[in-house]
C-alpha cells in the first residue's frame, strides 16, 4: 500500500515539474528564442543561431525556411560539400537536431536552389506579420490567426524571394505574400 501511494504522489510531482516547464503553447519564451513573429531581438536571436548551426558564410537555403513560434526548420548546401544538402529542426522540446541528409531530386542545378540568408531583411518580417493582421481584420477574417507558420519561399524560376502565411479564420482562410525587402503584402487571396 505504502509502495502504490509513493508512486502516485511521485507521478504527481513529476507532472508539476513537467508543467511548470512549458508546453508547446503559442509562445516560446521560456524554452527557446521568444516571439518570431513580432519581436526583433528575438528574430535576430534565431537568425544569428541559425547561421551557427547552419555553419559557413554565406549560409546558402535551400528553397525555403519555415518557422513559427514553437519550431524552425530549414536545409541549406552543405559549405564544406557544396553538392550536397542538409536539414536542421528546432523546438523548444528538443533544441537543434541536424544536420540530417536531405536527398536532392530532379534535373535542376543546385544553385538555381539557394538563396543567401542575408538576401533577406529580416526587419521586415514584424511589418509583414503586421500587414497581413490588419488585412485580415479588414476582409473579415473573424478569429484570425497565422496557421502557426511563416515561410520564406524561393520561387526558382523567377528566382525570387517572398514571405508567405496562410491566414486561419473562423469561416475563412487566406493566402498571403509579402515583399523580402519591406515585409508590404503584394497578395492576399482569400481562400
Amino acid at each position: 500500500m505504502k509502495k502504490s501511494v509513493w508512486a502516485i504522489v511521485m507521478v504527481m510531482v513529476c507532472a508539476l515539474m513537467l508543467a511548470g516547464c512549458g508546453g508547446s503553447g503559442g509562445s516560446i519564451t521560456s524554452k527557446g528564442y521568444g516571439d518570431l513573429f513580432h519581436d526583433q531581438a528575438a528574430i535576430n536571436k534565431a537568425v544569428a543561431e541559425i547561421k551557427t548551426k547552419g555553419g559557413g558564410a554565406p549560409l546558402m537555403v535551400f528553397q525555403n525556411m519555415h518557422f513559427g513560434p514553437d519550431f524552425i526548420n530549414f536545409s541549406r548546401q552543405d559549405p564544406k560539400n557544396k553538392e550536397n544538402v542538409d536539414n536542421f529542426v528546432w523546438t523548444p522540446n528538443t533544441g537543434w537536431q541536424g544536420p540530417k541528409i536531405v536527398k536532392l531530386r530532379g534535373n535542376g542545378k543546385l544553385a538555381d536552389n539557394l538563396f543567401n540568408i542575408d538576401d533577406v531583411n529580416w526587419s521586415a518580417l514584424p511589418v509583414f506579420i503586421a500587414e497581413t493582421e490588419k488585412m485580415a481584420k479588414e476582409k473579415g477574417i473573424d478569429k484570425a490567426s497565422l496557421g502557426g507558420s511563416i515561410m520564406i519561399d524561393l520561387n526558382v524560376r523567377k528566382q525570387q524571394l517572398t514571405f508567405s502565411a496562410t491566414v486561419k479564420g473562423e469561416r475563412k482562410d487566406a493566402y498571403v505574400t509579402g515583399d523580402i525587402q519591406t515585409g508590404q503584402v503584394t497578395n492576399f487571396r482569400i481562400k
